[in-house]
């Protein structure tokens, strides 16, 4: 059986022993049964995906969401165009909702030895940085790919 979470990318020592328990258990942790140890609330559904912010944000992220899917997927090619065209209604309520003047939106796919995911089920991130004003500059976030 596939693991559903990789322990090795945990970037904090409270999201890794939230990988600990979930490891111990091997249930996904952002299929709806299980959707229990991410802390933060879902603020806005479309069809089969919500959206939500990201529990355990990337350093100088000023917004880190992740956009997630009700089915669970794993690969890339499970995706289909209705997938894509939902998160992308989803990313674009966020954008204009919280006013972001710009960001990244990523997603891993395949094996997490590879990827650097924490988590199997496919989701994306919509992330942006911090500015900081004084520099007139972002401060940059690092989303590992591996």
């Amino acid at each position: 059986m596939k693991k559903a979470v990789n322990l090795k990318y945990a970037k904090t020592s409270d999201y890794g022993n939230v990988l600990k328990t979930i490891d111990g258990i091997n249930k996904c942790p952002f299929c709806k049964e299980n959707f229990k140890y991410h802390k933060k609330p879902i603020i806005r559904r479309e069809k089969n995906w919500f959206i939500t912010e990201n529990t355990w944000a990337y350093k100088n992220s000023q917004h880190h969401f992740i956009i997630i899917s009700e089915k669970h997927k794993e690969e890339f090619n499970e995706l289909i165009q209705a997938d894509f065209k939902t998160v992308s209604k989803l990313a674009n309520w966020a954008i204009k909702k919280y006013k972001i003047k710009g960001g990244g939106l990523t997603i891993r796919f395949g094996d997490s030895d590879y990827t650097g995911a924490t988590v199997n089920h496919l989701h994306f991130h919509l992330i942006v940085p911090k500015f900081n004003k004084k520099k007139k500059e972002v401060n940059p976030v690092y989303f590992p790919i591996g």
